[in-house]
């Protein structure tokens, strides 16, 4: 049952992507480049999941499992970028500011420098999930696998970038809303932020899966909100525009 979910997921995955393509094709500019790039590899952290008891050890799963790890970390700060960019062609008169935006892209890429050490440093090992098989950092409880010994716990990537990105993306979300009547980026920003905090209640057994549900749904609203601002040119930085909120 678990795996079917994780099937459905990556589907999901891949209708973010399609309309995040769409969105680049239709507003070719670097914003909606940003939005696409990390849906690419999003469905893989699912699908690797999902068909990992099929696939079993070996180079194809651990294959997947490096790209779909370093992938996110790598490309999810890009979000970071977006929200400015966004919040720049929303018209929001602080986000004008040129040193505002360089802040944005100051924090992407503190946070994608952050994790490269990560690169060489973890050793992945088998968790198993309900009916699935996977690679993990750190073996989370009650996901041992049968007959298998957990290694001693490692360090592992910060949360905090991907907590930024969607409070960031929140909060310009309810700025939209509040301004323009576009309440999706919000929303979904919500629901993501809402499906992460299921996956670290202790003992919670759906938290798990229940935390990449929102991804897709969160990607969803990120192209909703490209659609209707990433077309539309950047509002003149005059002195008054930059200091207006």
């Amino acid at each position: 049952m678990i795996t079917v979910g994780y099937l459905i997921i990556s589907v999901m995955c891949f209708v973010a992507l399609y309309f995040s393509f769409k969105l680049w094709r239709q507003h070719t500019n670097a914003i909606t480049l940003l939005i696409l790039i990390p849906l690419l590899f999003l469905w893989l952290d699912n699908f690797a999941i999902a068909t990992g008891k099929w696939v079993g050890d070996g180079p194809i799963l651990t294959g997947m499992t490096y790209l779909r790890f370093y992938w996110h970390w790598q490309m999810l700060p890009l979000y970071m970028i977006v929200a400015g960019a966004l919040a720049r062609r929303a018209g929001f008169g602080w986000a004008q500011n040129k040193y505002v935006m360089a802040a944005f892209c100051v924090v992407a890429v503190f946070f994608m420098i952050e994790d490269v050490p990560y690169i060489w440093q973890v050793q992945f090992q088998p968790a198993c999930y309900g009916d699935t098989y996977r690679f993990v950092i750190n073996v989370p409880a009650g996901q041992l696998c049968e007959g298998m010994t957990a290694l001693a716990k490692q360090a592992s990537p910060s949360p905090l970038p991907a907590i930024s990105v969607n409070v960031a993306l929140m909060i310009i979300g309810f700025m939209m809303w509040r301004k323009d009547k576009f309440p999706w980026l919000a929303v979904t920003s919500v629901i993501m932020f809402g499906c992460a905090a299921s996956g670290a209640i202790p003992g919670f057994y759906w938290g798990q899966i229940i935390g990449n549900v929102g991804e897709p749904i969160f990607n969803l609203g990120l192209a909703a909100a490209g659609f209707k601002y990433a077309g539309l040119p950047k509002p003149s930085a005059t002195p008054a525009a930059a200091t207006a909120s």
